[in-house]
């Protein structure tokens, strides 16, 4: 996979060129080169700054002064070509003033510093409620984007001069003292008053904020902080021999082979063994962890509500996940029951904030803890949450949508509290009214009771696999071999791991053709069992805004399956087990399924979302529940059968009766099923498009024209008519559309 570039760095291209010319590599010429222009824009001396803060370093670079200035302003230039009003220059120089890390050390850190426009996103949110005599901190700052979007943002608004907020207002940590020079020069750029940044001096703490005393925070801003803003690291606290390589400097994929770095045991041993230190220094304030892995950003997310004064506001960037993982329901449930004011903002990763996977999905955490003076006497409780949508621009983002939340509602959907990423009211109604009428997939006392299971571990178990089919080896089920219906969609070709190339293969075609194959010998005893019975498997490796998002398929006896396709099998009173497998198959690879299970995923889909999922009451035993399970048998038979009778076209008529019985069983009619297909808007890519339109629609239109009666459904039914004509054929995948010309 290519490597992402941030936004930002294309627009600093020119000042980093400069940066790079006049001083190379060395941090602290840099941070000379950064200072001189933060002097030069803020009116400030130099020479006089220098000699508060920077003697020792000055002492060691040995830099000559005029060379120091020539290259700022050169620097100066270059940014105003790059049009200062994109980016403000203080923040551009907090931007070009942040310490150059590896690969491996940012992995490491969670350290993916923040954009400019999420900077000046979450300022905006906050600055308004910034007043004089308050205290701001950001824990992580890095070197100061966030307090100096905050003091700009807080400079317009009027209330504080953006001197008087450098004075006395903006606080900040950080590990790194060459990152907190950078916040200094950076802030410093918005105030044209020296005494000011000497009063800010004080305030810049070097060190873990999570290990950092009591005592020492109560020096920086007695009885707690008004407010906390900050982009904390997002990193779990965990070594892996793939991130270890990484930290060294080591280039692999996920899923090559360990063989030639075997050296790395002892290494590996030692760095588990100081980060288990690390852990357990961090537990005695650590209470709203949960279950799972520990992560910094859930670390100082506590941390902030835990410096918090009552009635204190926080600004945050973290993971999608606080709003829908397990490990998060603690810190969840703290938010829910504390925060009088709690607002959610949904961004995903496509305007390149970050150098990371566009999909990454994450948030804004909007809160005010405690009550204020005003709603003393109200619950929070009391009050909505508000679940935003917001995409990048240029210069900032840009809101999409916004949805009001009663917290009781949320409570009675979502036991867990997760929050479901719908975009807008009417969204927001459709998904409690499915919640209402099913039952999570994994209640106790519902109807499923089923038994999910990891068969074989493609990493854990890596040593019994081979190449080659011998007797006593089972054909091993990969994700990518899994899609709705089929389990054996593509085929290996050659490669490992994510770098293996795999070939999409036509229906009627498609015999096994597995990357590995595992010794029964090795498997254990459940599982040995297991394999030799039809079950149900899904793919784990998903994506919310995927063609599809579920794909599900029955797996047949005399294979096993790799860790990304868990399967499922059932054990009624009545015995009928495989039953129930086509039937939940069927339920999974619907459309009104697959809509709930998009509000509540990103990139996987873990045994937690999974049995999470509403699923609507259809017994098996019922005409609605026959005829699914009926035509779930068909739509599985027909892979690999080359001359079954049910071909593409009565294959899509198939599955639009399944999605219409499915929506009935939710109580949704067509004006619903209409909104859910406004959410899967790569379907039908690899189809001919209707005269006129861009986009083939053949399976909305198929859906429709069965899910209206009468006159209604004539419309659609004509699209259909005339879609089929041209050639397409609903419910296609992309990748397989070349297989129905």
């Amino acid at each position: 996979m290519t490597a992402v570039r941030a936004y930002e760095q294309s627009l600093m291209a020119g000042a980093e060129t400069v940066l790079e010319e006049t001083a190379g590599r060395d941090p602290e010429r840099r941070l000379e080169v950064l200072e001189v222009a933060s002097c030069g824009f803020a009116g400030l001396d130099v020479d006089e700054y220098w000699a508060a803060f920077c003697a020792e370093s000055r002492q060691r670079t040995g830099t000559n002064v005029v060379a120091v200035r020539q290259s700022a302003a050169r620097l100066l230039e270059a940014l105003g070509a790059a049009d200062s009003a994109v980016v403000p220059l203080p923040l551009a120089l907090a931007s070009l003033a942040r310490v150059e890390v590896s690969h491996g050390e940012r992995r490491a850190m969670g350290a993916y510093y923040t954009d400019f426009r999420l900077a000046r996103y979450l300022a905006e949110e906050l600055a308004g409620h910034i007043r004089p005599g308050m205290k701001v901190i950001d824990p992580a700052a890095g070197s100061g984007l966030l307090l100096t979007a905050l003091a700009l943002a807080v400079g317009e608004h009027g209330r504080v001069s953006t001197t008087d907020y450098v004075a006395d207002i903006a606080c900040a940590a950080d590990l790194s003292d060459l990152a907190l020079r950078g916040a200094r020069l950076a802030l410093a750029a918005v105030s044209n008053d020296f005494k000011a940044v000497l009063s800010l001096q004080e305030r810049l703490l070097q060190g873990d904020s999570l290990l950092v005393e009591d005592a020492a925070w109560e020096r920086v801003s007695p009885g707690g902080f008004d407010a906390v803003i900050g982009n904390p690291p997002w990193e779990k606290l965990k070594v892996t021999r793939h991130e270890l390589l990484a930290k060294v400097g080591v280039e692999r994929h996920y899923g090559a082979d360990y063989t030639p770095h075997d050296g790395l045991s002892q290494a590996l041993t030692q760095e588990r063994r100081q980060m288990l230190d690390y852990l357990g220094q961090l537990a005695a304030n650590a209470q709203l962890q949960g279950r799972g892995e520990a992560d910094l950003y859930k670390l100082f997310l506590e941390f902030s509500c835990r410096r918090l004064r009552s009635g204190g506001r926080l600004a945050l960037l973290v993971p999608a996940g606080l709003i829908r993982s397990q490990g998060t329901e603690a810190l969840r449930r703290f938010l829910f029951d504390c925060a009088s004011e709690l607002e959610f903002t949904v961004m995903e990763n496509r305007a390149r904030f970050f150098a990371i996977d566009t999909r990454f999905k994450f948030l804004a955490v909007e809160a005010r803890l405690g009550e204020s003076q005003e709603r003393r006497q109200e619950s929070p409780k009391a009050r909505p949450i508000v679940l935003k949508h917001a995409s990048g621009t240029d210069t900032g983002l840009g809101e999409t949508s916004r949805v009001i939340i009663d917290r009781s509602e949320l409570a009675a959907t979502r036991a867990d509290l997760t929050v479901p990423e719908v975009r807008g009211q009417a969204e927001w109604n459709l998904f409690r009214r499915m919640s209402e009428a099913g039952t999570p997939f994994g209640d106790q006392d519902g109807p499923w009771q089923a038994q999910l299971a990891r068969e074989v571990d493609m990493s854990r178990d890596r040593a019994h696999f081979r190449s080659r089919p011998a007797v006593g080896y089972l054909p091993v089920i990969e994700g990518r071999m899994v899609h709705q219906y089929r389990s054996r969609a593509k085929a290996y070709r050659s490669g490992t791991g994510r770098a293996a190339q795999w070939e999409a293969l036509a229906l009627a075609n498609a015999d096994i053709g597995p990357q590995h194959w595992y010794p029964t010998i090795q498997l254990r005893r459940g599982i040995a069992e297991r394999v030799n019975t039809v079950r149900a498997g899904f793919c784990d490796v998903t994506g919310q805004t995927n063609e599809r998002t579920l794909l599900a398929a029955v797996i047949p006896p005399g294979v096993v399956c790799g860790n990304k396709v868990p399967t499922v099998v059932f054990e009624p009173p009545s015995g009928k087990g495989e039953t129930l497998v086509h039937l939940w198959v069927a339920l999974m690879n619907s459309i009104p399924v697959d809509w709930l299970a998009r509000r509540i995923t990103t990139t996987s889909m873990n045994y937690f979302l999974l049995n999470s999922i509403p699923l609507p009451s259809i017994e098996p035993d019922s005409r609605d529940g026959g005829r699914i399970i009926e035509l779930s048998q068909q739509l599985t038979g027909m892979e690999g059968q080359r001359c079954y009778a049910l071909d593409a076209a009565a294959a899509a008529r198939a599955r639009a009766e399944i999605d219409v019985l499915v929506a009935e069983a939710y109580g949704l009619g067509p004006d619903e099923l209409q909104l859910i297909f406004d959410d899967f808007p790569l379907l039908d890519r690899g189809q001919p498009a209707l005269d006129g339109e861009e986009q083939s629609t053949i399976t909305r239109d198929l859906v429709l024209s069965r899910a209206h009666s009468g006159g209604a459904a004539k419309p659609w039914a004509d699209r259909v008519a005339e879609a089929e004509r041209l050639g397409a054929v609903a419910y296609v995948p992309a990748d397989y559309a070349r297989f129905c010309e």
